[in-house]
């Protein structure tokens, strides 16, 4: 096929206009616009532009229905470069006009050969850079398996792209909070209000549900958005809320229910909106309710593949699940494999984007999807599933994120791995640190190693305090620092991906992968350990992450399995089982310590929630968990241990065994100008001890602030009136096995 070039398009566009009798009066026009999508312009144009260069030709296909399998018009567009354009004006063109597009060109594919040029104008495929999308699923693209080499299209009629104005929509604005004050949540938009009867039932699982204060559970106490307030949380991590295909479960009866597999980056998931098409505004008054209650909104993102996945053979045809990139910019948007016939794949799901090189396209669509979150829908950071690929063959280590003036404000933090390895000291190495960017990564071996500290299993001293002081760690054995600021070590005891917090206190690790222990089946040591993780979490250095409902105690053990209380990714029914999707569903009972609902739940699930609470509230009071720098070691004498040389630093008071028996520490952390001091104890052995040189280390007189190992009402004392409240420690003080607790003096 003959490329279609300016003449040709300009032929083509004529061909058009003198035909437009037959369908409805329309204007065309070469566009001038630069930027990618569908953007209203003056006098009511509307430009379309979309990246193909390897493209013959590319036709805009333009749909009366949203369901419509057949558009109203087919208008060719005009090569730019790598870019394909046309301006388009007339009635029903403009905010709401459903759109799709159809790209000619090579096909080099084959079933021994899955990646190369893919172009088959009998796809239909939908805007990568569209504002709304109809929900993407594959049984809306394709009524019939999608071979590269079809004849006859098998387009379905939906997931169709849609022309959005986001000029009608009020701009949610941002919350500013210091990286080192970040307290994050992890929560599920379905999950997190999906069993909430205070909610219509169409208002369960949406942006709106979420948004929606005055919610009680069961028992009365708060939940919903004001559950988070009551927490005292200042910014929540929304699972991924792009638009995804929920169609690629692994069993019968099971949608993908996290949301990993993203179709379209600058369109919200069009199934959490309460009402049809209007997934948009709702995300948006989501985020402005949220920022209402002093709370910042942080998305995770997943740029490292498509929901396209790889291509697959069947009956001998190589088939290609193209919702739009695959067929229009394969070679240009996924990364080879070393023998140029395959996807790359340390996604696990073959189909890696390739970000090495300059100036790329998967870059600039990063780049654009990023600023838009940002500035239209107020999104004040971003986590980043798998974020080793976006610096993958590349000297900078994803700076080009980091520089991009768009969203210099918003906060960045990495998963810092793949498939293909780990990169713990991810942009803290090789000459990158915190003084010339400012990312933070997550780290999986601060929850790994604080696993095995609850279980008794640490036996490392040097390893312990490197996780309390921020420093991040790179591997068993390996002292080195991952973290180059405290603020860079992003710590957390259970995600999405993994056992909940009270499911590693239920479940013997099956793979050695997830360090959970039982507990022997006692339920005392469960609680005692679930209360020294939260602990050591919340007084580590770091940014601390809270899964949803650890707080209470949520389990996923109801599981039909124990893999699938591990990963839960598919326990969403399709026909509405409510014994698939309970599993991942938060269940508000365990908040009032009702557990009749979740049997493998606690009873003392208020319990947790303020001891949560109380630590949390401790730890935003104050400034010694949350330095933004390391501080000072101080190996201070008795006669100067008030003086100003102690300001804001640390000392160690007290070390027991040493590496290779369960350790016993405990930390001061100096209060700064106008802060009391703060001594940490923890306890990783199974027995107790006691701490007898506390006179050592104040010139007043100690208080017990926490002890985990104690009920509600004794465990934790109102921070904000520590001095009246809080019992005396004396000159000793015991702290139970697998237990930690928190002395204060005003040193005075």
């Amino acid at each position: 096929m003959k490329q279609r070039d300016f003449h040709g398009g300009l032929l083509a566009l004529a061909l058009f206009m003198a035909s437009t009798a037959l369908v409805g009066a329309q204007e065309l026009a070469i566009s001038q616009e630069t930027r990618y999508g569908a953007h209203l312009g003056a006098d009511k144009w509307v430009d379309f532009v979309v990246y193909a260069p390897a493209a013959t030709g590319v036709d805009l296909l333009l749909y009366r229905d949203p369901r419509a399998r057949t558009p109203k018009q087919r208008v060719p567009m005009i090569r730019s470069g790598d870019d394909w354009k046309v301006r388009v004006r007339g009635a029903g063109v403009g905010h709401g006009l459903f759109y799709m597009y159809a790209a000619s060109g090579p096909r080099e594919v084959s079933p021994e050969r899955p990646y190369g040029a893919l172009f088959n104008p009998e796809y239909v495929l939908n805007d990568p850079y569209a504002f709304r999308t109809e929900n993407v699923k594959y049984d809306a693209f394709f009524d019939a398996l999608p071979f590269a080499d079809m004849q006859t299209t098998v387009y379905a009629g939906g997931g169709k792209s849609v022309v959005y104005d986001h000029s009608r929509d009020r701009l949610p604005g941002h919350v500013r909070i210091a990286p080192e004050d970040l307290i994050v949540y992890e929560l599920h938009v379905q999950d997190y209000t999906a069993t909430l009867d205070g909610l219509p039932a169409d208002r369960r699982g949406t942006y709106l549900g979420l948004a929606r204060g005055g919610l009680r559970t069961p028992g009365g106490l708060a939940a919903g958005i004001d559950h988070l307030v009551e927490l005292g949380i200042n910014a929540v991590e929304l699972m991924p809320v792009m638009e995804y295909d929920e169609q690629t479960g692994n069993e019968a009866d099971r949608l993908n229910h996290w949301g990993y597999m993203t179709t379209n980056f600058f369109a919200p998931e069009a199934r959490y909106a309460s009402r049809p098409g209007q997934q948009v505004v709702e995300l948006k008054q989501l985020v402005s309710a949220l920022h209402r209650r002093g709370i910042a909104v942080f998305m995770d993102v997943v740029y490292n593949h498509t929901g396209e996945q790889g291509p697959w053979v069947a009956d001998g045809r190589l088939a290609a699940k193209c919702f739009n990139l695959m067929c229009l910019a394969a070679e240009r948007v996924y990364r080879a494999a070393p023998d140029q016939a395959h996807f790359m794949n340390n996604t696990g799901t073959g189909n890696d984007l390739d970000f090495s090189g300059g100036q790329r396209y998967s870059k600039r669509l990063v780049g654009d999807s990023l600023a838009m979150w940002h500035q239209l829908y107020g999104i004040d950071g971003f986590r980043f599933d798998l974020a080793r690929i976006l610096a993958e063959g590349s000297a900078d280590a994803a700076d080009w994120v980091d520089n991009d003036p768009r969203f210099a404000a918003a906060h960045l933090h990495a998963e810092p791995w793949d498939l293909g390895g780990q990169w713990w000291d991810f942009m803290d190495s090789n000459g990158w640190d915190a003084d010339n960017n400012r990312w933070a990564k997550w780290l999986g071996r601060y929850r790994d190693k604080v696993r095995r500290f609850s279980q008794s299993g640490l036996k490392d001293p040097a390893a312990f305090k490197q996780l309390i002081e921020g420093r991040g760690s790179v591997s068993d054995g390996d002292g080195a620092a991952a973290s180059s600021r405290p603020w860079r070590s992003v710590n957390l005891v259970a995600v999405h991906d993994g056992y909940t917090l009270r499911d590693c206190t239920w479940f013997n690790d099956s793979d050695g992968s997830q360090n959970c222990w039982d507990s022997n089946q006692d339920e005392d040591l469960r609680r005692q350990r679930e209360k020294l993780l939260l602990g050591i979490l919340l007084t580590s250095q770091g940014v601390p992450v809270i899964l949803q409902g650890d707080e209470f105690g949520r389990s996923k053990a109801g599981a039909v399995s124990q893999e699938g209380a591990r990963n839960s990714y598919n326990y969403e029914s399709s026909t509405g089982n409510p014994a698939v999707n309970r599993v991942n569903w938060i269940d508000w009972r365990l908040k009032d310590g009702d557990n009749s609902a979740s049997p493998t739940g606690p009873r003392y699930g208020n319990e947790l929630f303020e001891w949560t609470r109380g630590l949390i509230s401790l730890r935003k009071q104050w400034s010694h968990f949350r330095r933004s720098d390391f501080a000072r070691y101080v190996q201070a004498a008795t006669d100067d241990r008030a003086g100003p040389i102690n300001d804001g630093g640390f000392t160690y008071v007290w070390e027991g065994p040493a590496s290779g028996e369960p350790s016993q520490v405990a930390v001061i952390w100096w209060g700064k100008t106008g802060e009391p001091d703060l001594m940490v104890i923890y306890n990783e052995r199974w027995e107790p001890f006691t701490v007898d040189n506390l006179r050592d280390w104040s010139r007043g007189n100690w208080k017990i602030l926490a002890r985990s190992w104690l009920g509600r009402g004794q465990d934790l004392c109102r921070s904000d009136r520590w001095q009246k409240a809080c019992p005396d420690a004396g000159d000793a003080v015991s702290v139970a096995g697998r237990s930690m607790a928190i002395l204060i003096s005003d040193n005075n």
